[in-house]
């Protein structure tokens, strides 16, 4: 509490610019008594050596020199048998940030002198650069060396221009996606989380409400069978040999020339159709041409229709692919998030699902905006956990159906207020067209250098120090860099008010606790 209002108070004086500066940075040895205050990620401020301006600075390094043990000390002497304090000093290692002015910050144009005092930044000071609109901010956590520096970002940046959430296993990404969600809906908005763990359907915020869907139980998410392609057809059925395939192709094309409005119910009764045609029976078609169910049984044999009629039964059997799916004003709405739970689906099923809902959603928008077509006027935010799975870097053996509308609504969605969050632990297997699309990162403790290298590469605002800090971060910590934040800093993600899904098992309290007593 004292440090704080000491950082309140004044500008503290905790050493002095020794050896070369440049204008990107310089290094300074530390005033006796100060050493407490100087920290990796702490702000420092500098004067200009011409304008006098006062340059923001954060140390990115603290170097432990001792004159009496160079480097070749070591090879005579047995280290540990001796202690050393004479000679040793600790030389922080400051990047420049730069100078405020109206824009925002400035890099400085004239040098920095050797010899300069060295300032910790107030708190005023670092608020007043990372300020946001209250009303349109959202609070996401506080300075990872200073607790009473709140971070906010913009909402507006957040959703219209999409994030990526990253980071490795176990550090904290879900947490900190509930967090965002939260922020989201404090300000009345519309969020859809496609989640594949069941994770975030615990979430209730009071004044807003939450929606579930399922693939399983009374809360079914419904996709209106005539929305899919013949290519969504055969990605859910994988067993299809390539007759099978054609003559699905053929059928949905043919119930999409009659019917407005078709279900698994009309597709199975065309292929009924066929199969009776083949075997010379007298048909009765309806609205659809004889003559068209008569040339499509002359291309397939019986072998190849009565399969193909039982794995659509089998589709259909689901409850999922209907006549009409859930409305759109029930999953997208105001002051309200929706929760599409995939934990009970496979890979296949849950790419379908995500790709039909994503594009209604945005087809929805997309004719609002540019044509006035339609009362789809809610813009609404994405939530894609796991995202490595549904938008992968390289082509699978098979078409990930949802990579392509996912790509197209990182290209556009702005556009159409249609915002994007991909979330994943392995932003090495993501596409990088859609990565690169994310204009802010929140990015956590990644130590897996093939994944801080494809993200230095694929995201331009992510540098090279940057990415040197991540293995070191802690559980709970961020980088935050990009459009919604005035200044990259490092965060301490705030505590949630809502409830944590998805938490580790203890493993050895669940063990202690089903042995009973056994053994004793």
């Amino acid at each position: 509490m004292q440090e704080r209002l000491i950082f309140n108070k004044a500008k503290m004086e905790i050493g002095q610019i020794i050896g070369a500066t440049t204008l990107r940075g310089f290094r300074f040895v530390i005033k006796k008594g100060m050493e407490k205050h100087v920290k990796r990620d702490e702000f420092v401020i500098v004067n200009e050596s011409v304008t006098n301006n006062k340059i923001l600075g954060i140390i990115k390094d603290i170097t432990i020199s001792n004159e009496l043990l160079p480097d070749e000390f070591g090879r005579d002497l047995r280290l540990g048998d001796i202690i050393l304090n004479e000679g040793e000093y600790p030389v922080p290692t400051v990047k420049i940030l730069g100078y405020e002015c109206e824009n925002g910050l400035e890099l400085p144009r004239h040098g920095i002198k050797p010899g300069s005092s060295v300032k910790l930044a107030d708190d005023n000071t670092l608020k007043r650069i990372l300020r946001q609109e209250k009303d349109t901010s959202a609070l996401i956590g506080t300075l990872s060396t200073r607790e009473s520096v709140p971070v906010y970002v913009s909402v507006n940046d957040i959703v219209s221009r999409h994030c990526a959430i990253l980071a490795m296993t176990g550090a904290g990404k879900s947490y900190t996606v509930g967090v965002l969600i939260e922020e989201l809906l404090k300000k009345r908005g519309s969020v859809i989380v496609f989640d594949p763990h069941g994770e975030y359907k615990w979430i209730r915020l009071e004044g807003s409400v939450t929606r579930v869907y399922g693939v399983r139980g009374d809360h079914k998410i419904k996709v209106e069978t005539s929305s899919l392609r013949s290519i969504d057809f055969i990605n859910l059925i994988p067993d299809l040999t390539d007759a099978q395939r054609d003559l699905i192709d053929a059928v949905i094309n043919l119930a999409r020339k009659f019917y407005d409005k078709y279900d698994l119910k009309i597709v199975k009764e065309i292929l009924s159709l066929i199969y009776d045609a083949k075997e010379g029976k007298e048909i009765l078609t309806g609205s659809l041409p004889e003559s068209e169910i008569k040339d499509l049984s002359k291309r397939v044999g019986l072998t190849t229709i009565g399969p193909t009629m039982r794995k659509i039964e089998r589709l259909s059997r689901m409850g999922i692919f209907e006549l009409e799916g859930t409305p759109l004003d029930e999953i997208v709405s105001g002051n309200q998030l929706t929760v599409i739970d995939l934990s009970d689906a496979d890979e296949r099923l849950s790419e379908t699902i995500i790709a039909a809902i994503s594009r209604r959603i945005f087809e929805a928008r997309k004719a609002y905006v540019k044509d006035g077509e339609g009362n789809f006027n809610t813009p609404t935010f994405l939530v894609i956990e796991e995202a490595h799975n549904f938008a992968p870097r390289t082509m699978e053996e098979r078409t990930i159906l949802s990579k392509s509308i996912l790509k197209k609504i990182a290209r556009e969605g702005r556009k159409f207020g249609v915002g994007l969050c991909i979330v994943s632990q392995r932003p090495s297997r993501l596409d990088s067209d859609i990565l690169s699309q994310c204009n802010t990162q929140i990015i956590m403790r990644i130590v897996n250098p093939s994944d801080q290298e494809y993200i230095r590469q694929s995201v331009e605002s992510v540098t090279e120090d940057i990415v040197r800090d991540l293995p070191s971060l802690s559980r709970g910590e961020a980088i935050v860099v990009g459009a919604a934040i005035n200044l990259p800093v490092t965060v301490r993600i705030r505590k949630r008010i809502t409830e944590v899904g998805g938490e580790d098992v203890d493993i050895v309290g669940e063990w202690s606790k089903n042995a009973g007593g056994k053994g004793s």
